[in-house]
């Protein structure tokens, strides 16, 4: 499926300016290191209460960063989907790509299973008792998601494609 996408966008007016515009590489660059620091950073703070841990902070409140986690998101989403037109053929076939996007599809899923089953609860919690064990999954869920995402990203350079 990425193939098609990328073969479709391949010769369009934004790839080509991308691929034509020197400094638009380092600055999505740039923006997307930026948005993955609000992204995790806010999240690693979150997850790590929501688990359990850090008991001395109230966990409604490790809440506050969840717009810098939304902005962080945000920028790499867009400077993600920039990277793509900027080299669809070569995203297309990467292996760290395909998981990459696997990767943050799931944690989608993890993001939607802490809306429906624990944000509904989260205010009737005690932060003296131990914090529910679905709780923990989609905090250490996020965890793990995110650092997979964060380590395919990094791999982009160094790994082929899906073919050999």
């Amino acid at each position: 499926m990425l193939e098609w996408i990328a073969a479709f966008i391949v010769d369009s007016p934004l790839t080509m300016w991308i691929e034509a515009t020197y400094w638009i590489w380092p600055i999505l660059e740039i923006t997307h290191f930026f948005g993955l620091s609000l992204l995790l950073g806010g999240l690693i703070i979150i997850d790590l209460r929501l688990a359990g841990h850090f008991k001395a902070l109230p966990l409604i409140a490790t809440h506050q960063l969840l717009p810098f986690v939304f902005i962080g998101f945000g920028l790499n989403l867009i400077t993600g989907i920039l990277f793509f037109y900027g080299d669809p053929l070569r995203y297309a076939v990467n292996i760290g790509f395909q998981i990459k996007m696997a990767l943050v599809f799931l944690a989608g899923l993890n993001a939607l299973l802490y809306y429906w089953k624990i944000h509904p609860v989260i205010h009737t919690w005690n932060s003296a008792n131990a914090t529910p064990p679905i709780a923990r999954f989609v905090a250490y869920a996020s965890l793990t998601i995110w650092s997979g995402v964060l380590v395919c990203g990094r791999l982009l350079p160094y790994v082929g494609d899906t073919y050999g």
